[in-house]
């Protein structure tokens, strides 16, 4: 998710489209965020107003803002990646 955020808050490389355009494609528009899970930037007057993105993608930005908005949370979140991508985890059993 985190991953997903980053991403999303580089707008460089995302399909920009004038409001004209937007319009004219929207439900095509529509179905490619969903399928492809690019966002994609409309402008008015030359200039970026909104970016389009599925719904599921911004739920999981919400999501992930919300889990590191407490600063300690996002320390444990950043520490347990960083546990992981150095495998210092250890697997256990889930509790039934």
């Amino acid at each position: 998710m985190i991953d997903r955020i980053l991403y999303m808050s580089q707008l460089h490389g995302v399909k920009t489209l004038s409001y004209t355009e937007a319009r004219n494609q929207f439900a095509g528009l529509m179905e490619m965020v969903n399928r492809d899970r690019h966002p994609v930037s409309i402008t008015r007057n030359g200039v970026s107003s909104v970016v389009l993105i599925a719904a599921e993608e911004y739920e999981a930005m919400e999501a992930t803002l919300h889990l590191l908005s407490t600063p300690a949370n996002a320390e444990r979140i950043r520490q347990g990646l960083a546990d992981f991508t150095e495998g210092k985890m250890i697997e256990r059993e889930l509790c039934a």
